[in-house]
């Protein structure tokens, strides 16, 4: 790979390996009460909000979750309370061994909240938690992303400027858990701020099956099921995003579909585009100004991890539209075996894809230097 640095456009900071008082620490007396805090059970710790469960808290061995640290005979706490995978130190280790520069970090996903107001000022919490003590560390290669509130945009806005002044490089929308639709004209509020500030607007998977929110989480086969497939929910992701008039309408704003996978984009830009014109015969067009090939091309961006059929269609794509990622520290990424999976993906493509791939995309993007 001639020495090349390579940035992961897609890591996770997952909600087992958070402090337990990170947010009661942080919230104020008024959602104190039903603030995510960590309780014990009679299968061990969990974090619990608004008094239901949420997730396990402390090893993934609680709910029987791959963990990547024991493939490289690493230790998944090292130190009593510090849990590799939320650790700036630890991270910059693990990166360095697998020959990351750099990495954006989304965070664990599952933002479901009944009370929206306590759902916010959470997104706040964890966003300062994000940029004091991760992003802090290291700014140039621990990148953060805020997760905004997904009820009003105003709200959404405001969290949006307070991420902008904090360092943070690009914004989360909760597509699959907003209580108003992605496609509503209030949210134009939201693309508008972006596009002033410079902020891509980031869409991560974790929503849209059918089936598999019905699979009992302890099923042994849910996450393998889930992490082949849902990545392909994205069609409609990308389909509204375009035909609504999103991203026509706001042409400066960078849209991310994050661990996405890309194998089937070119079979759904070529479905948008004969659509169109179908539908322009019969209706005399959807509203939108651009072609989707012309709207993909300028504004969209797309993350996979080690997907050889995906990889040989790059150029189909667009070199300057896709971004490589480790999902790191998940059960499906490429940790710890990073380097050979990207030397086994890129080690013989054309130097100019290989470079805007793993990374002058992403490094545009973020402003990495």
């Amino acid at each position: 790979m001639d020495g090349m640095r390579i940035i992961s456009a897609d890591d996770h900071i997952d909600l087992c390996y958070l402090s337990p008082d990170l947010w009661t620490s942080r919230l104020s007396a008024q959602f104190r009460p039903d603030a995510p805090r960590v309780e014990q059970t009679p299968d061990g710790p969990a974090w619990f909000r608004e008094g239901k469960r949420w997730s396990a808290w402390g090893s993934k061995k609680a709910d029987n979750r791959i963990i990547v640290y024991d493939r490289g005979g690493l230790t998944e706490e090292p130190e009593p309370g510090v849990w590799r995978g939320a650790s700036p130190k630890y991270r910059m280790l693990d990166m360095e061994d697998q020959g990351v520069y750099a990495q954006v970090m989304y965070n664990f996903l599952d933002w479901t909240f009944q009370n929206q107001d306590l759902k916010s000022v959470c997104c706040s919490a964890f966003n300062d938690w994000l940029a004091e003590e991760m992003c802090a560390y290291e700014p140039n290669r621990l990148i953060g992303l805020a997760v905004l509130p997904g009820h009003d945009a105003r709200a959404a806005v405001a969290e949006l400027q307070r991420a902008v002044r904090m360092g943070l490089r690009g914004v989360i929308f909760d597509y699959f858990g907003a209580t108003v639709p992605f496609f509503d004209p209030s949210w134009d509020l939201l693309w508008s701020a972006a596009e002033e500030a410079g902020m891509a607007m980031h869409v991560h998977i974790g929503g849209g099956g059918h089936t598999i929110p019905k699979i009992p989480r302890g099923t042994r086969w849910h996450h393998p099921v889930a992490a082949a497939v849902l990545g392909m929910q994205f069609d409609e992701v990308l389909a509204v995003a375009i035909f609504s008039g999103v991203l026509d309408r706001h042409p400066k704003m960078k849209f991310v579909m994050a661990e996405s996978g890309i194998g089937w984009i070119p079979y759904v830009l070529e479905r948008l585009d004969y659509e169109l014109a179908a539908f322009s015969d019969v209706l005399g067009g959807v509203g939108i100004k651009r072609s989707p090939r012309e709207i993909f091309a300028s504004q969209v961006l797309a993350t996979f991890q080690d997907e050889k059929l995906g990889a040989s269609m790059i150029p189909q794509i667009g070199i300057e539209n896709v971004m490589w990622a480790a999902d790191y520290p998940h059960g499906d990424g490429t940790f710890p075996h990073t380097k050979k999976v990207v030397a086994r993906m890129f080690g013989d493509a054309d130097a100019t894809l290989r470079r805007h791939v793993l990374w002058e995309n992403a490094a545009r993007l973020y402003g990495i230097s």
